[in-house]
């Protein structure tokens, strides 16, 4: 879909690079930019010397090129590069670009129709514009935190990089959404993406309900503070989630529990009272959950037309067949990590299939002589550059 897109990857750990790397997924051809000797922060996460997991993770896909943006050979280097790109995503704190003399007004002088991303903790401007921040700042900040873990125990930050890779979907988004408005007028643009905003924008229903009652949000755990039953309940092995939204899936759930004393109690007759009363109708649901297995009652409930599902280990996600069927699970061939997996692009388009292998993520500057070519650089003015530790 994005064969033909040239995109510099100024970007470094997880929210700039992912977003890079879901563009190289779908075929743009994406340089990744990195400092000599060093890297990525994200390259060599544990000091092994080996390239990481998480690294291999977000720069599939790319070629990568050693450059020194702090010596002026390098800065031109990577002005030309972006002279030429369709998409620059940087994510270094604001006025950082523009002090190299990479910064959007300097870039888009030279390429207009350049779509420039900046992603950041906090936004282009405001009072912490040029603070660093994090995923587990913007989960915290966002109030994402506050709202997650049990009734009673400490805010809990949400596992996995939520925040970075929220960041990541929303420049992806954006940044594409640009190129359709670029292609139309011929005109690039800005695009400014923070953690913070994208943290809360995981938050849409409880932010709504805020605004429309003006009470805070409470930390609710496994529950579903508006619907009953709504949470986690204990099969004879393990947990499991079951969902109600309506009166018939209600009715449908007391059958398939073989349980119509529920369906006749007095305390459980309406939506309303079964909240009311969730401590109890919590008790006798579970009573009966956990004398069968979690299996027996998965397949049991759905049967019946009522969501329910495992809370699973990741390894047992892996296992699930709708999982495997989805094939988010992508091979990549590495010539030093090996046969690796990631998770690849989470959709499917009717007609522009997924290719059956992502490319291995470069070695540092793995692709700096090759790049350099393109630009007209011969042998020797390459030879040149790697002698001064330009490259």
């Amino acid at each position: 879909m994005l064969t033909g897109i040239r995109v510099l990857d100024l970007s470094r750990v997880i929210a700039g690079p992912y977003c890079a790397a879901m563009m190289g997924d779908l075929g743009a051809d994406v340089i990744k930019l990195e400092r000599p000797g060093r890297g990525d922060d994200l390259r060599n996460l544990r000091g092994s010397g080996q390239m990481s997991a998480s690294f291999a993770a977000m720069n599939r896909n790319k070629r990568g090129i050693a450059v020194d943006l702090q010596r002026p050979e390098g800065v031109r280097l990577a002005f030309e590069l972006a002279r030429r790109a369709d998409v620059l995503v940087e994510n270094f704190l604001p006025g950082v670009t523009e002090r190299l003399g990479l910064g959007y007004a300097a870039v888009r002088a030279a390429n207009p129709a350049i779509v420039y991303a900046s992603i950041t903790g906090f936004g282009q401007t405001g009072p912490l514009a040029r603070k660093a921040g994090y995923n587990t700042i913007a989960q915290g900040m966002s109030g994402l935190m506050a709202l997650t873990g049990m009734p009673g125990h400490p805010p809990t930050r949400v596992a996995g990089s939520v925040s970075d890779v929220a960041a990541s979907y929303m420049a992806f988004g954006m940044i594409n959404a640009a190129l359709v408005h670029r292609f139309r007028t011929g005109e690039g643009q800005q695009v400014d993406v923070s953690l913070l905003a994208s943290s809360l924008g995981l938050l849409p229903d409880p932010v709504a309900i805020y605004f429309a009652t003006g009470e805070r949000p409470k930390r609710a755990g496994n529950r579903n503070l508006h619907v009953t039953p709504a949470e986690a309940f204990q099969g004879q092995d393990g947990l499991i989630n079951i969902v109600l939204l309506n009166p018939d899936q209600w009715k449908r759930f007391c059958a398939a529990l073989g349980a119509p004393q529920l369906l006749e109690h007095p305390e459980h007759a309406t939506p309303q009272l079964r909240s009311q009363n969730r401590k109890a109708l919590n008790e006798r649901i579970s009573e009966i959950t956990r004398t069968n297995s979690s299996a027996h009652w998965i397949e049991t409930i759905n049967k019946a037309g009522v969501p329910c599902g495992p809370i699973n280990t990741i390894d047992k996600t892996f296992a699930e067949p709708q999982v495997q069927h989805l094939g988010i699970a992508r091979p990549v061939k590495h010539p030093k990590l090996g046969d690796i997996k990631v998770v690849g692009q989470p959709i499917n388009l009717s007609d522009a299939p997924q290719p059956k292998e992502l490319k291995p993520t470069p070695e540092l500057g793995e692709h700096t002589e090759e790049v350099l070519a393109g630009l007209g650089y011969d042998g020797k003015a390459i030879a040149n550059l790697k002698a001064s530790g330009v490259i």
